[in-house]
């Protein structure tokens, strides 16, 4: 999801002027992201991480159980895992579908199911998947948080923050959904309180990557231009090889900041 993610914003910033830049990367600061991290999950263009963290729940496969109904449906769906894995999406349904043919209630399933028809841009689907993996299975912390990403992408905050919310009960430590919910009030206006959250983040993990991207952004549209240059230089520090055209963007970015303001931010 990040490689998408960065392919969309990466081809978004080489078509613009350094000022149209600045102005669509506020635009774009919170659509699809965001992605991840979340990575979830983002890239720039003023752009705000998309919503993170869709996690692929991939179990280990088992020896013969002397169920031969159950070893089929950890056949399929590990091939589906595989599948996915390729980014053979058709086949990748096809073992998804056969092990909810065997077991109908297999939440695992259901979630990557879910995963696929997000990175489909299919919402309705991915929400019908998610919704039912909650039903059955309430302390799937993933799920909750995926199917927050679900309604944030189709603009019910509310209901987004509220899963969040829910992943953060069921396990306090997860960072992705916390920065998820600085993305809430990203959209709904509240950027002081986005702001806190992203901190929030940094101060439990120094070296978050969305959460410095996601800051930087926030502090750009606030016009804290050198604090913003600060959050991007750190987040080129700690990306990963994922964000490598991401990185190339930013970089740039920050040396158009610095034109603009006149060369004079630190860094």
């Amino acid at each position: 999801m990040k490689q998408i993610i960065n392919k969309f914003y990466t081809r978004t910033l080489k078509e613009l002027t350094p000022e149209l830049q600045r102005k669509r990367l506020i635009g774009h600061a919170c659509a699809l992201l965001l992605f991840t991290v979340a990575l979830h999950l983002g890239s720039i263009s003023t752009v705000c991480a998309a919503p993170v963290n869709e996690a692929l729940v991939i179990p280990a496969v088992s020896s013969s159980s002397g169920n031969p109904s159950m070893d089929k449906t950890v056949y399929h769906f590990n091939l589906g895992v595989y599948y996915q894995k390729l980014g053979n999406i058709d086949n990748a349904i096809k073992e998804y579908e056969a092990v909810l043919m065997l077991d109908p209630e297999n939440a695992e399933a259901h979630n990557n199911l879910g995963v696929i028809f997000r990175e489909k841009n299919e919402l309705d689907k991915a929400a019908q998947h998610y919704q039912f993996v909650v039903s059955l299975n309430p302390g799937m912390e993933e799920a909750h948080n995926n199917l927050g990403v679900i309604y944030y992408l189709k603009g019910n905050y509310r209901e987004a923050g509220a899963e969040y919310r829910k992943a953060l009960e069921l396990n306090p430590g997860n960072l992705k959904s916390l920065i998820n919910i600085g993305l809430v009030y990203k959209s709904q206006g509240q950027t002081k309180k986005a702001i806190e959250v992203m901190e929030d983040v940094l101060t439990e993990d120094t070296f978050q990557t969305e959460a410095h991207y996601n800051l930087a952004i926030l502090y750009e549209e606030m016009g804290h231009q050198e604090m913003a240059a600060w959050h991007y230089t750190l987040f080129i520090r700690n990306a990963d090889s994922s964000y490598s055209e991401l990185k190339d963007v930013v970089k740039a970015h920050i040396k158009a900041l610095r034109v603009s303001s006149g060369s004079t931010l630190k860094g």
